[in-house]
């Protein structure tokens, strides 16, 4: 369909990696074109990674895998802000015809 930009669902599990800094720099280029981003993050020192701010900036939705936090102890309070936690079966609903990059 012409016009139709579909979503780009981002999962991070890790950070500091090539692979991870590409993948948030898809992340925030796809955002900055106007598509919807959702970054789902799924690992136990994600919640500080510094390209969260940008990507919020550029209106992605961020959301911490509660299994993952309930693993590493994090609570809500240690979610930076705009961080919501989320399951992944409600991370992924209604997203079926989005693009999915799993890190």
């Amino acid at each position: 369909m012409p016009g139709l930009r579909p979503g780009l669902l981002l999962v991070l599990t890790e950070r500091g990696s090539a692979r991870a800094r590409a993948a948030l720099e898809t992340a925030a280029a796809a955002a900055a074109l106007g598509r919807p981003v959702a970054v789902l993050l799924k690992g136990p020192d994600l919640a500080d990674c510094p390209a969260l701010a940008t990507l919020r900036e550029l209106g992605a939705e961020l959301g911490a895998c509660q299994a993952a936090m309930a693993d590493a102890g994090v609570t809500v309070a240690d979610l930076p802000p705009g961080v919501q936690p989320t399951g992944l079966v409600a991370f992924l609903a209604g997203r079926e015809t989005w693009q999915l990059l799993l890190v």
